[in-house]
C-alpha cells in the first residue's frame, strides 16, 4: 500500500476450497475526514471492475448449455439491431468472438448500444476495426454490453436478474449489478487521486441509489444494458469474490451446487487463439478468463482482473493445486 500509494486493500487467500486468510486494510467511507474513518470491513463490498466480464461469460455458457445459445451463431440472430463490420459485411460476428475479444469492436463510441446500431448511431462505422471479425484480438468492453443484450433478448429479462437468479443467489453470494438490491452501508467508496488538489475524491454515480432506480424506470431490454455496465458493474466483496472463484476452481461447483459443466469452465479457460495482440497481457485469453505464467515464477493460474472507478482487482487461481486469492484495491 505504501508503494503504490493505495488507501484500501482487501485480500483473500483459499487452499483446499477453504479461506485460510482474510484481510481488509484502510479506511471507509470518507477518507479525507478523519473524524469519519472507519476501518475497511472485511465483507465490505466494492464495485469490481472488469472481473465482472466473467460473470457475464458464466451466464452466456449456462445458455449455450440449456440450448438457448450457439457461441458460433452469428450475434444477429439474438439482437433486434445489426452488428455487423462495415468493411467486412460477409463476415458474421459470432457470439464467441464477443466473448474472446476478437469481434473487431472497439470502445471509440463505448456507451448507449444505440452507437453501434446502424439506425440510431450516426457514427457506429467507426465502432469498428478495419480487420476481419476472428483474426485479431483487441480488448474491448463494448463487446461485453452487446452480450448483456443478448441475454436479455434470449431470457426476456434484464440481464442482471438473470444472474442474481442463476449465479449470485445458488452461490449465496451478497452481490449483484444492482445496488437497490444491496445494504449501502457495506459499500468501500472508491477514490481518484486529483494532483492539483492533492486530494482524493470519491465517485459518486456509481455508489448512488437514486441513480440506478432512475435507471430502472425506463430500462428497456435490449438496449439499456450500458446503465448497468455489463463489463464492469458487479458490487460483491472479497469474501464473496473468492466464493465465486472457488466454484470456477471446482471445475463449475462449489457447495454441492453446479454453476456449470466442467466442459464449459475448460472452454472458458482455453486460449481462443495465438495472441495476435502487441499487448503480450492478454497473450492467453479465453472467453473472458486468460492463463496468466508470470505472477509467481514457476507457477500458472487462471485468472482475470479489472480498473475502473479508482478500483483495481484481481483473482487468481491454480485449479491443480487448489490455490487462489482475490486482490481489490
Amino acid at each position: 500500500m505504501d508503494r503504490y500509494q493505495a488507501i484500501g486493500v482487501s485480500a483473500v487467500v483459499v487452499q483446499s476450497n477453504k479461506i485460510i486468510y482474510s484481510h481488509s486494510f484502510g479506511y471507509n467511507p470518507d477518507y479525507n475526514d478523519t473524524t469519519h474513518r472507519k476501518p475497511i470491513p472485511t465483507n465490505g463490498i466494492y464495485v469490481i471492475a472488469s472481473i465482472c466480464k466473467s460473470f457475464i461469460a458464466t451466464a452466456i455458457m449456462q445458455l449455450v448449455e440449456r440450448h438457448m445459445l450457439d457461441l458460433d451463431e452469428d450475434v444477429n440472430k439474438y439482437l433486434d439491431f445489426k452488428i455487423r463490420n462495415p468493411q467486412y459485411p460477409n463476415t458474421p460476428i459470432t457470439v464467441r468472438m464477443l466473448l474472446n475479444q476478437r469481434s473487431s469492436i472497439n470502445d471509440k463510441h463505448y456507451g448507449n448500444l444505440n452507437n453501434i446500431n446502424p439506425e440510431k448511431g450516426k457514427m457506429w462505422k467507426e465502432c469498428y476495426n478495419d480487420y476481419r471479425p476472428g483474426s485479431k484480438f483487441k480488448y474491448c468492453n463494448y463487446n461485453y454490453t452487446i452480450l448483456g443484450a443478448i441475454i436479455e433478448k434470449v431470457t426476456d429479462r434484464r440481464f442482471f436478474d438473470y444472474i442474481d437468479d442463476n449465479i449470485m443467489r445458488p452461490l449465496e453470494l451478497n452481490a449483484s449489478y444492482n445496488l437497490t438490491k444491496m445494504d449501502t452501508s457495506m459499500l468501500v467508496r472508491s477514490y481518484r487521486y486529483d494532483k492539483i488538489t492533492k486530494q482524493f475524491k470519491k465517485d459518486g454515480t456509481i455508489y448512488n441509489s437514486e441513480h440506478y432506480r432512475e435507471k430502472l424506470r425506463n430500462y428497456k431490454l435490449c438496449s439499456s444494458t450500458s446503465y448497468f455496465s455489463p463489463s464492469g458493474g458487479v458490487k460483491i466483496s472479497a469474501i464473496d469474490l473468492a466464493k465465486y472463484m472457488m466454484m470456477y476452481m471446482n471445475y463449475g461447483e462449489y457447495d454441492g451446487k453446479r454453476i456449470l459443466s466442467k466442459e464449459s469452465v475448460l472452454e472458458m479457460w482455453r486460449p481462443q487463439g495465438e495472441d495476435e495482440s502487441p499487448n503480450s497481457y492478454f497473450s492467453q485469453y479465453g472467453l473472458s478468463f486468460s492463463r496468466w505464467s508470470k505472477i509467481v515464477d514457476g507457477e500458472s493460474f487462471v485468472g482475470i482482473t479489472g480498473g475502473a472507478h479508482g478500483v483495481h482487482s484481481a483473482m487468481y487461481f491454480n485449479p491443480e493445486k487448489k490455490y487462489g486469492f482475490v486482490v481489490i484495491c
